[in-house]
């Protein structure tokens, strides 16, 4: 159960996040114009278990007269990831906020929760780019890789940002750690669904963590903003048939782009990769229509 559970809830992903840290803050700097501005922010996350947080914000200048797109990375991913998306959003126009969520170098905390505690680390980078920078949660558009997905859904459910873009999510928590798990070991996943429930259970009533609190169903009837769902139908990491439950959940204006032959967000076969114009035209378009 041990060995499960430091699979489940290490910050440490399948493979290592290999996007590079100066790389993006280059790219960012060169995006966002001779007023612009870049700060590495840090602050305290939820208390229930203490860690301090990272975050870069990034802003073309005067950024309270500006939409602001929040970039949340997955399980062993890092913000440099978002390098195409948030160059994009400046170029734009936008404020950019990319934080390292807890676990991932720089931030400090010993584990993830799914939601549970990020969404407070996030409601509390929101106080602090509010106060700083005069950033307004009602032009808060939220994009959310993965396990990203699953932090931007609680946080859309707590805090209503005017728009939501969610890159495989997946709406069944224990059947996605079973899968994860597969992946992991290559062991069936059938195999999995047991340990699981018995694990959480265990963690629920030994560690005070009631995992049921990161349900992503719960949340997503939560959510009235528009969403776009977009999945790989390619996708191994988090399969399609993970994402229309998520979807059909979502309380307000929404839209499910299935898309063909691409894999997971982040990957080399991810669709912003394989399908660039058309991704850049449909986020392009979406943001811009609720930001503005």
């Amino acid at each position: 159960m041990r060995s499960l559970a430091g699979i489940l809830f290490s910050p440490v992903g399948l493979a290592p996040a290999t996007a590079s840290v100066e790389a993006f803050h280059a790219a960012v700097r060169a995006a966002m114009g001779p007023d612009g501005r870049m700060e590495i922010l840090t602050h305290d996350g939820d208390p229930r278990e203490p860690a301090r947080l990272s975050a870069l914000f990034a802003t073309r200048g005067r950024p309270e007269t500006r939409g602001t797109l929040l970039f949340l990375h997955g399980k062993g991913g890092c913000g440099a990831e978002w390098m195409p998306d948030a160059v994009r959003a400046l170029r734009l126009g936008f404020n950019v906020l990319v934080p390292e969520l807890r676990g991932h170098p720089p931030s400090t905390g010993a584990r993830i929760t799914y939601g549970i505690l990020e969404t407070g680390d996030m409601l509390r980078l929101l106080d602090l780019a509010e106060s700083r920078f005069g950033v307004a949660r009602t032009r808060l558009g939220v994009d959310g890789c993965s396990m990203g997905a699953l932090v931007a859904l609680h946080l859309a459910a707590a805090a209503s940002p005017a728009a939501l873009w969610l890159q495989a999510p997946f709406g069944d928590m224990q059947a996605m750690a079973a899968h994860y798990l597969h992946r992991a070991t290559g062991l069936p996943a059938f195999l999995f669904a047991l340990p699981v429930r018995i694990l959480i259970r265990r963690i629920a009533r030994t560690e005070g963590l009631d995992l049921s609190e990161a349900d992503p169903m719960r949340a997503a009837r939560r959510v009235a903003c528009p969403a776009v769902v977009v999945h790989g139908e390619d996708d191994d990491l988090v399969p399609l048939r993970f994402a229309p439950r998520v979807y059909e959940a979502l309380a307000g204006e929404k839209s499910f782009w299935r898309v063909p032959r691409c894999g997971h967000c982040h990957h080399a076969d991810e669709p912003q990769a394989v399908v660039r114009a058309e991704y850049e035209r449909r986020w392009t378009e979406f943001f811009r229509l609720r930001l503005a």
